[in-house]
């Protein structure tokens, strides 16, 4: 996921070694011929492959709300083993933060060690739990073909899509690919949405649930299916312990054992700020009004918490505005809040400075006011008729935003 959520970095000289290790663990795996004909004749029996789904509970690092997804290949004979790694990025190719903000990064397949994967999320306290798959020899083979395959470097890149093709989504296709049959997944269905969804893995990160929110639109208000919830790597986990594979008119579980490879600890539980957004923005409601009601008594207008406002709004607005038109990320451009959050505002903040400094430009501010005012009703009847849920927290901004443009407007007409 992410991205927001679900993926980790580690171009090391330890990752390109593991991967000349496991060219060799494919050679003997995928060798043509008799080697191979031999194999599928007697799968009945022996299965030297052993294929598993690593699970990993969420960080605190913002890439790690969400978990991660991984697959394990084991050789049981020769005692080899290697993680397949979907959610690989290079933070260091050309235009990185620009293209991943565009919805332009490419993430690839990487391929590492048991041992060394285990290390890096116990750095972090990372829980990493293990669902042996319940796959016959041949498709034991074929799934190590595929992933072969998709670790060439003509196909080991691919353009990242947090919601719909993502590292979790990644290894559940190229599993289901591998199968001999269908797979069915008999866990029962929840009917939520995809904001719901991310909201649950956000409780104790309402800053991050506030910027969510802000920047993802009416498209992730809509009640999905299990096939979509399976962005989030613990609900593929659960959808996988349910699951089973239906082939040649008989059943078998999808998971053949499930253990624990690493706890996790203290370290990746994060804790909840008591300065989250309502507080802040409830206390900056009341010193707006507080400033109002000296305003008031003394006869006088305070310019500067106005300036503040308008540049604060303008500021969010080159975000949401800069996604909604220009990015390929899912959601961005179906978002309501670029009616009030939009970068037209800095405009009038920077009008309303200069008009605070000179004296000059007021034939512009009183247009300028009553369009803001309009604007800001409008989205609010949009928070009310639309179907896109916003945080709470927005709602303390429009009213803020509501208050000040009132009394400027009030303030013009008296």
């Amino acid at each position: 996921m992410r991205g927001f959520v679900t993926s980790h970095r580690f171009f090391t000289m330890r990752s390109f070694l593991n991967t000349i290790l496991l060219c060799v663990i494919l050679l003997c795996f995928g060798t043509k011929g008799k080697a191979q004909d031999t194999l599928r004749v007697d799968s009945i029996n022996i299965n030297p492959f052993r294929f598993s789904v690593l699970t990993c509970t969420p960080g605190t690092d913002v890439y790690a709300h969400f978990g991660h997804t991984a697959i394990l290949l084991e050789d049981t004979t020769r005692k080899k083993n290697a993680v397949f790694n979907y959610g690989c990025f290079d933070d260091t190719q050309k235009k990185f933060v620009v293209n991943f903000i565009m919805g332009n990064t490419n993430y690839l397949l990487e391929a590492e060690s048991l041992d060394f994967f285990l290390w890096r999320y116990g750095l972090t306290g990372n829980g990493v739990y293990r669902q042996e798959l319940n796959l016959k020899p041949d498709e034991a083979l074929r799934l190590t073909q595929l992933l072969a395959i998709n670790l060439r470097p003509e196909n080991q890149t691919y353009l990242y899509n947090w919601l719909y093709d993502n590292c979790t989504e990644r290894a559940r296709d190229v599993i289901e690919a591998a199968i001999d049959g269908v797979v069915k997944y008999e866990r029962k269905e929840e009917t939520k949405t995809v904001r719901q969804m991310l909201h649950e893995k956000l409780t104790q990160s309402p800053w991050l649930q506030l910027g969510i929110d802000i920047i993802l639109g009416e498209e992730i208000d809509q009640y999905v299916g299990k096939r979509i919830s399976m962005f989030l790597p613990d609900n593929f986990e659960a959808e996988l312990e349910e699951a089973y594979i239906e082939a040649g008119g008989g059943q078998r579980k999808m998971v053949a054992k499930t253990e624990t490879l690493l706890e996790p600890t203290e370290v990746s539980r994060e804790v909840a700020s008591p300065l989250n957004p309502m507080v802040v923005f409830g206390v900056i409601q009341l010193l707006v009004l507080i400033i109002l009601w000296a305003d008031i008594k003394k006869q006088r207008t305070t310019r500067l918490i106005d300036i503040l406002l308008l540049t604060a709004q303008g500021t969010t607005g080159v975000v949401v505005a800069g996604l909604f038109f220009l990015s390929k990320h899912p959601a961005v451009d179906s978002n309501w809040m670029v009616i009030a959050f939009n970068p037209l505002f800095l405009i009038q903040s920077a009008i309303l400075a200069y008009n605070w400094k000179t004296g000059k430009g007021k034939r512009c501010i009183k247009p300028m006011e009553y369009a803001n005012m309009a604007v800001l009703i409008i989205f609010s009847v949009c928070m009310l008729c639309t179907k896109q849920c916003f945080n709470p927290a927005v709602g303390l901004m429009v009213s803020t935003l509501l208050t000040r443009t009132g009394v400027r407007i009030f303030q013009l007409n008296r």
